[in-house]
């Protein structure tokens, strides 16, 4: 009554749930123990095969290597000198050769002991004659009919050998007799050569139970047996009649292309293990038949402790099941308990309430509701922390204070981790290429960009806590927090180095990329002025480089900018004249000169103030209203503080201030003809005073407030000359007239009208003149 009780407590259902799922965990164990053992079995087998498979590939490279040494041994034996000039029909021997003929059998002696262990015996013969052996000379026909003949091949088969044209020959199994008594089976090898002018036949008798003895050597088990078939399917090697299988017979006897037998096979109703290998010199084929039942002695043991490690296992997993369900049933429980009771707090927070469910459900439910709950708050908190943070970080980029700084340092503290002595702000610039717009649609630049400042934001975090925001576009800035100025620059260059290499061969053909560092500061309102490094850092990049890192501190950053009196002077002659090109060349000059000399990024903020208040104060001047001519956004919002400059962008601030500054020419003035040609004017005047010294576009262009590039278009547009070929000309006009007028010498001349060299005015005056400046003289004067 008491189990029943227990089994029937509604409270003791969790203790079976848990129970059961302890138990459910058995199966896999089971599953992974019969994977193991067939996983064991197979790789058992496998090995077992290869072994087999590789020990039978052994024997017969074995046997190709002494088969093959057979022929380098006949190969030598016709090269030797002697054989050479001893082995020759009998009716062609001399007494000298007849004496020395005792030679060649020690020769074929010595070739024998050499494979011995593998041939059976070696003999030569030249004729119908006699028969060249290791023990002597034999009569020809005695020799194949009684010493060693041949069960297939008689004398006259023998003697058509002479007249044979095959180098070496092969011949099908066959059983010798010596001295008529049964002997043995051999593999005659028949080698035929060419000794003055007659064929000369080497018979070398392989063997068969010496290739058999060599098989049963690189054997891996005694029980294994061989068969042996020539290139015709003739069998050379079969014991154990193997052959008489009908289907082993016809696999092997008709073996074809590519065709390998191999796997198992039952002959006689036995199980056997057969492994082919093929001769690579003689197309033999080798099969070898290992009984299966050695595979099972040789593994039982291994698969036995398999199955008892996997039955153990399951014992124990069921003992374990038992331990683990009593343990955790009361912790779980308290856990069902404390959720039901706290379950009207997620209803009144929005959330579900826990349903009626099984026990691990209803804790399920419960536990979904607390995470919702937690993450809910934590999002809604996190979405205002930053929100704070990024708000606070702009404003103080733009060069404000904060009044509560200390509200800013805790946040920090506490959220991201900010507990070292001071702060370091970083600039990372990207200016993107015409192939990335073109290959990445609209919808996933900003997937793009999102993922380039988590990068940023990971790297940088990895050795100091930082906050990475996109301050405009395809600007990073990061403000990271440092003890000193020796840690940032320890610390941050190679992180910054290994950002840098990760863009730049990942895909560096899409933007060139910049990151400029900031210097230390110990407050935190001073974290504009290491932006305002950090920028003015970026814009003193070199421009040949398309990866660089440039760190303020090795910067020599002005807080000041060059803007005189005689730059404002010169834009104002201009705005009067309506140059705007010239205006354009003065505008980039200043801009150039500020920024060789290091000025800061806030300071080139200013000096575009100032050009454009030039512009302004030329207007009231004239008695115009000052706002009568609008300027374009950029501009407006650079006037009233909204927005700052980058040297990114600087180019396009000077390209608004001349267009500013063009506006201001067509409410101003009219008839840029009349002006175009009184500088052409000036230029003439300029040069009809000045012809005498050393005169250089580049001076002239200096002289006239204007660009070199300016001041040579007008002048070619007004007058059809260009200006070089004008100065010539006013200097040769002056020489022809010296000429007709004095006596001073050539070089007198040359000299007096702006032309040091004498070489150089012979030349000029001739291309000029169509003769030389003495001719010319001459010419004058008759």
């Amino acid at each position: 009554m008491r189990w029943k009780s227990f089994f029937r407590n509604k409270e003791n259902r969790l203790y079976f749930n848990i129970l059961f799922y302890f138990l459910t965990l058995l199966i896999p164990i089971v599953i992974i123990g019969l994977a193991t053992y067939m996983y064991s079995l197979y790789i058992m087998k496998k090995d077992f095969n290869d072994r087999i498979k590789t020990n039978l590939q052994n024997a017969a490279q074995t046997i190709d290597g002494k088969m093959g040494s057979l022929q380098e041994i006949s190969f030598n034996f016709f090269s030797d000198y002697t054989v050479r000039m001893l082995l020759m029909p009998q009716e062609m021997q001399d007494l000298e050769v007849k004496t020395e003929v005792w030679r060649l059998p020690k020769i074929i002696q010595r070739n024998e002991n050499i494979v011995g262990d593998f041939t059976d015996r070696m003999f030569v013969f030249i004729d119908q004659k006699s028969v060249y052996v290791s023990a002597g000379v034999n009569r020809f026909d005695s020799f194949f009919n009684t010493m060693y003949k041949y069960d297939h091949y008689d004398l006259a088969y023998w003697a058509k050998k002479l007249d044979s044209d095959k180098y070496i020959e092969l011949l099908p199994i066959t059983s010798v007799k010596r001295e008529g008594i049964y002997d043995k089976q051999v593999v005659p090898v028949v080698i035929r050569d060419r000794l003055q002018s007659y064929n000369a036949v080497m018979v070398i008798n392989v063997a068969l139970d010496a290739i058999e003895k060599t098989l049963k050597g690189n054997a891996v088990f005694a029980t294994t047996r061989y068969v042996i078939t020539d290139g015709n399917g003739q069998v050379l090697l079969d014991p154990d009649e193997y052959m008489k299988d009908p289907l082993f017979s016809k696999i092997a006897i008709n073996e074809r292309g590519d065709q390998v037998l191999k796997g198992e096979l039952e002959i006689g109703g036995n199980l056997y293990e057969v492994s082919h290998a093929k001769s690579a010199l003689y197309g033999w084929n080798y099969y070898s038949f290992t009984p299966i039942s050695e595979f099972n002695r040789h593994t039982s043991s291994i698969l036995v402790m398999t199955l008892l490690l996997c039955l153990v296992l399951v014992l124990m997993g069921v003992v374990f099941s038992f331990v683990f369900s009593s343990r955790i049933y009361n912790p779980i429980r308290n856990i069902r308990n404390v959720i039901l009771d706290k379950s009207e707090i997620w209803s009144h927070e929005g959330h579900m309430p826990v349903q009626q469910a099984n026990d691990f459900e209803q804790i399920q439910q419960g536990i979904r509701s607390l995470t919702d709950y937690h993450q809910k708050y934590k999002m809604k908190y996190d979405k205002h922390t930053n929100e704070y943070v990024e708000s606070s970080f702009l404003f103080l980029l733009k060069g404000h204070t904060l009044n509560q700084e200390e509200i800013l340092k805790e946040t920090l503290q506490a959220e991201f981790g900010f507990d070292r002595a001071g702060y370091v702000c970083c600039g990372v610039s990207f200016d993107f290429k015409e192939p990335f717009y073109r290959d990445i649609p609209d919808t996933d630049r900003m997937l793009v960009m999102n993922g380039i400042m988590k990068i940023i934001g990971t790297l940088i975090s990895q050795v100091a806590p930082a906050y990475v925001m996109e301050y405009r576009q395809n600007l990073f800035i990061a403000i990271i927090n440092v003890e000193s100025q020796k840690q940032a620059s320890e610390l941050l260059h190679p992180k910054f180095q290994k950002l840098m290499n990760l863009f730049q061969y990942d895909i560096h053909m899409y933007y060139d990329m910049t990151v400029g560092v900031g210097t230390f500061y110990s407050e935190i309102n001073e974290i504009g002025a290491s932006y305002n490094e950090a920028m003015t850092a970026i814009g003193k990049r070199n421009s040949e480089e398309r990866f660089q890192i440039v760190d303020s501190e090795q910067l020599l950053i002005e807080n000041r900018f060059i803007y005189s009196f005689f730059d404002e002077q010169k834009i104002w002659n201009h705005l009067k004249l309506g140059h705007i090109e010239a205006l354009y060349d003065i505008v980039d000059q200043i801009v150039a000169v500020n920024v060789q000399a290091s000025i800061s990024y806030d300071y080139l903020g200013l000096l575009f103030k100032e050009m454009i208040t030039t512009g302004t104060r030329f207007l009231v001047e004239r008695g115009m209203d000052a706002n009568s001519i609008p300027t374009d956004e950029k501009l407006s919002l650079l006037l009233n503080g909204e927005r700052s400059v980058s040297f990114s962008e600087y180019s396009e601030i000077q390209e608004g201030i001349v267009a500013y500054y063009g506006r201001i020419i067509e409410a101003t003035q009219t008839g840029n003809d009349s002006k175009s040609g009184s500088l052409v004017s000036l230029i003439k005047q300029y040069i009809d005073d000045n012809y005498k010294q050393d005169l250089g576009l580049e001076q002239i262009a200096g002289e006239m407030g204007v660009s070199l590039k300016y001041v040579s278009r007008i002048f070619k547009e007004k007058t059809g000359t260009n200006l070089t070929d004008y100065i010539n000309q006013v200097r040769m006009d002056k020489a022809k007239k010296l000429l007709t007028e004095t006596d001073m010498r050539v070089s007198d001349i040359a000299e007096h009208i702006g032309i040091p060299s004498r070489t150089t005015f012979l030349r000029v005056f001739k291309k000029m003149e169509g003769m030389a400046p003495n001719d010319y003289r001459s010419m004058q004067r008759k």
